[in-house]
C-alpha cells in the first residue's frame, strides 16, 4: 500500500488527474482501506492545491458508504481549511 500511496502523492504533485484515475481504476477491487487512502491522497491535494484533483476526490466522496462518508467528514472539512481562499471547496 506504501507503493500505491507514493505513486498517488507523485502524480498529485505533477497535477496528473488521467493518470491517477487511471492508478485507481487498476486498484479500485483491491482489498485496500480506502478510507485511509482517501484521508491521505485527499489532504495531499489539498496541501498541493491542486483543484482539478480535489473536485475529483470530492466525486470519489459521493461513491462512499454512508457511514464512510460520516467518517471522512472531518477529513474534508480540515482540507477547505487548508486550501483557504485559493480555491472554493463546497466541502460541505
Amino acid at each position: 500500500m506504501d507503493a500505491f500511496l507514493k505513486e498517488c502523492k507523485t502524480l498529485i504533485e505533477k497535477d496528473n488527474l488521467e493518470g491517477l484515475q487511471e492508478t485507481y481504476e487498476e486498484y479500485k477491487d483491491e482489498k485496500l482501506p480506502w478510507e485511509y487512502v482517501y484521508q491521505k491522497l485527499y489532504l495531499h491535494a489539498c496541501l498541493k492545491k491542486k483543484q482539478r484533483i480535489v473536485e475529483w476526490f470530492k466525486t470519489l466522496f459521493q461513491l462512499l458508504d454512508p457511514i464512510q462518508q460520516i467518517a471522512l467528514k472531518p477529513t474534508l472539512h480540515y482540507g477547505k481549511y487548508l486550501l483557504g481562499n485559493t480555491i472554493k471547496c463546497s466541502c460541505g
